[in-house]
């Protein structure tokens, strides 16, 4: 076996890991950027560099346990992107951006990733390289897995801030002091829980079987939409289909007609609601009310 043979596989899981990661905390920072926050600027953060995000503890220890522990779903995380969440425009709003901004910068790397191999099989009419084609699949793969992960609704995960802004201020409050126990949490269901489970021959394993589950159903829908699969019961298009459509979107939004659109039809909702207020206003009363206030019965 030469030297490339045995880097190879550590690179087809590697450069997918580094990226997600990177890009994930670095969504993170951008976003808290543009909605006033320069904390993670301020801090060199929002850097492509890897090694200003590595966390020892999630980034190399956590999957290792994972790893020897033999759970089905491989996941970690970063070193957390610094954000002062008072330096928002809107703090409690904003927050949800800010959460929202990792996961969704991991499903678009997924998506890309499939639009690659879409490009290839359907337009080209062949496949990458073995190893191309397997480092693709484990971006698809590991992009999926650790959004799902950070969706999960316990602080201090993405998922645990969505929640927090989105709950009314008093549920908010006694919901961000579970955050010290958050780790905790996912410990005792992620690894506790599963190993106990192997001690006495019971499957504990419950949670990352399900987040396991979630990343195969939306890698076998995707396949089929980007026309991957003949998958049953999915939608698949073709790619110059959704090539298209994005174009449409994109010119529309860069001539400003989407939100223009939007702004019509709030006005065009607006009107009907005044409309149905008013006719209820004119509606006129019961004539059997009418008959009673009558001037001419009384003559």
């Amino acid at each position: 076996m030469s030297a490339l043979d045995a880097v190879l596989p550590w690179l087809e899981w590697g450069i997918p890991v580094v990226l997600a990661i990177v890009l994930h905390e670095t969504a993170h920072g951008c976003a808290a950027f543009f909605l006033g926050d320069t904390t993670a600027r301020d801090s060199g953060r929002l850097s492509l560099n890897p090694l200003r995000h590595v966390d020892p503890v999630g980034t190399i220890l956590f999957p290792l346990i994972l790893f020897f522990s033999g759970t089905p779903f491989m996941f970690g995380w970063a070193k957390p992107v610094p954000v002062d969440f008072r330096r928002l425009k809107n703090p409690k709003k904003d927050m949800v951006w800010v959460a929202l901004a990792g996961p969704v910068m991991n499903f678009c790397l997924a998506l890309g990733s499939f639009a690659v191999l879409s490009v290839c099989k359907n337009i080209f009419h062949f496949l990458p390289s073995d190893v191309f084609l397997r480092l693709l699949l484990n971006m698809i793969v590991f992009n999926f897995s650790i959004m799902t992960f950070n969706l999960i609704p316990v602080l201090p995960m993405d998922g645990g801030r969505i929640v927090t802004g989105l709950l009314p201020l008093p549920w908010a409050i006694r919901f961000a002091k579970t955050e010290r126990y958050g780790f905790g949490i996912i410990a005792l269901l992620l690894i506790f829980l599963p190993v106990l489970g192997n001690y006495i021959g019971r499957d504990f394993d419950f949670i990352s079987r399900l987040l396991a589950f979630a990343v195969q159903k939306m890698f076998v829908f995707f396949a089929g939409f980007f026309g991957l699969t003949q998958g049953d019961g999915v939608m698949s298009v073709g790619f110059f289909q959704l090539l298209v459509i994005l174009l449409i979107i994109l010119v529309l939004f860069g001539r400003g007609k989407l939100p223009a659109l939007a702004e019509d039809l709030g006005k065009s909702v607006s009107s009907f609601k005044k409309g149905l207020s008013e006719d209820k206003e004119k509606e006129p009363e019961p004539e059997a009310k009418q008959n009673d206030t009558d001037p001419s019965k009384d003559a």
